[in-house]
């Protein structure tokens, strides 16, 4: 199965020393991190480079490697002061990926929504707000061109890059040069994708997975409430699909655990080796029948 990491924020209050033992008794071996957490490292410079290089050596030394830095932030925010200032904060994020030893940094690509970027909003699906997205994004991916990094986007079924097909757009308009994306299928889940998600999800790694070095680990929930991503199975998404998906197409991308809380690890864990596991039997019966 594919190598597991975890994202920085489900440790958000502890220090990084903790975070890495306890990832690491977990047998986690790479982390997304976000240098904006406090981390209780030199926490009145979250964007030096001695304090970038301080906790990768943390991380390091419990023998898990920075596979990736958390940027997110809405990069259509209407406010466009806000917007500004955001990407600018991205922009010193990418500066820092060298020092963290890693090439990526991940955002979403956000909502024209004026209250919360994971609302759903009709400005999102315009042609104006496609082209600013265009536009804001080649300007970071040329930042990361410099830096020798590369900015990875993370769509979401209720923002301006809301399909896999958009994604694929994305890329063949702007090229690989600094630019891919997160493979995480649960964001792009439609309530129709749900009922058809063996097929959902084939077209998610056919339209992404050459341009996506890591992969994420959630699901997808549809209810009263609207559309959520809670931890592992805690929604609808059949991981038995996605493990094979995994498994067959990508089995050397990272897999990074999300939407989790400390405490729920080992179960989400366990979820997903169950996952993997159940893939492989199928494989091996499938080799089998055609034999």
């Amino acid at each position: 199965m594919n190598k597991l990491g975890f994202m920085s924020y489900i440790y958000m209050d502890w220090s990084a020393e903790a975070m890495a033992e306890d990832a690491r008794n977990h047998g986690l071996e790479y982390v997304q991190l976000d240098p904006k957490q406090k981390l209780q490292v030199m926490d009145d410079e979250p964007f030096s480079l001695v304090r970038a290089e301080k906790i990768r050596k943390i991380f390091e030394n419990h023998g898990i490697s920075v596979v990736g830095l958390s940027g997110y932030t809405n990069l259509l925010n209407p406010n466009l002061q806000k917007r500004e200032n955001k990407i600018n904060q991205l922009e010193q994020m990418i500066d820092l990926c060298s020092a963290y030893g890693t090439r990526y940094i991940a955002t979403e690509t956000g909502s024209l929504h004026p209250t919360n970027a994971w609302r759903d909003y009709e400005g999102n699906r315009s042609e104006e707000a496609w082209e600013q997205l265009v536009s804001i994004v080649d300007r970071l991916r040329n930042r990361a061109v410099t830096r020798g990094a590369v900015l990875l986007l993370e769509g979401f079924t209720l923002n301006v890059l809301a399909t896999a097909e958009q994604a694929a757009c994305l890329m063949e308009r702007l090229g690989t040069d600094g630019l891919g994306m997160i493979m995480d299928p649960f964001n792009y889940l439609t309530q129709e994708d749900l009922k058809r998600q063996k097929d959902a999800m084939s077209n998610i790694f056919d339209k992404m997975a050459e341009f996506s070095p890591i992969t994420h680990a959630k699901d997808s929930l549809y209810d009263e409430e609207g559309f959520t991503t809670p931890r592992v199975g805690a929604g609808q998404s059949d991981w038995n699909v996605y493990a094979e998906l995994l498994a067959t197409r990508m089995p050397e991308a990272p897999l990074i655990l999300e939407h989790a809380k400390p405490e729920e690890v080992a179960d989400c864990l366990r979820l997903i080796h169950q996952a993997f596991s159940n893939a492989s039997a199928v494989g091996k019966s499938s080799k089998s029948h055609g034999a």
